[in-house]
């Protein structure tokens, strides 16, 4: 994994389990996004080939994990068309670079734990690892991406 790619991190809401689990690593899926204010435009400037990290709180969980690492596979005009009107019907298609353990919740990443900062994860969009939030703990994107090197084995 090239990691420096390594550009986004995304809040995964799913209420019922974990948001993706069944798809294994070099596998493609729809990362949806769902409908709001700015998302269409955000998810379409999203670049092809960035990796974004995915975090998710589980139901019955207490923390966030960072569960997956995905590689955006398209421009988003390839995307486009398949989208749809539902709430969750804005897609990029993506690739699993890295997955987490989902069988040991215990040995995966805690969110908190690894960024050491809060990023906003609040809504769809995909925020930038360059955030301020972040770069006021880690000073630099490289600095971010070394220690995210040693998570993302």
């Amino acid at each position: 994994m090239d990691f420096s790619r390594l550009v986004y991190i995304k809040n995964i809401n799913d209420e019922t389990d974990w948001a993706y689990k069944e798809y294994p690593v070099c596998s493609y899926f729809p990362l949806n996004f769902k409908r709001g204010d700015g998302v269409e435009a955000h998810a379409s400037n999203l670049p092809k080939g960035s990796l974004i990290i995915l975090s998710q709180k589980p139901p019955n969980q207490s923390k966030r994990y960072l569960t997956h690492v995905v590689e955006l596979c398209n421009e988003h005009n390839e995307d486009k068309p398949q989208w749809d009107l539902g709430p969750w019907g804005i897609v990029r298609w993506v690739k699993i670079c890295w997955i987490a353990d989902f069988s040991n919740v215990e040995k995966m990443p805690a969110d908190q734990d690894v960024m050491q900062a809060e990023w906003s994860w609040y809504d769809t969009k995909a925020k930038l690892l360059e955030s301020p939030s972040l770069m006021k703990k880690w000073d630099s994107i490289d600095n971010l991406r070394a220690h995210l090197q040693k998570i993302f084995i």
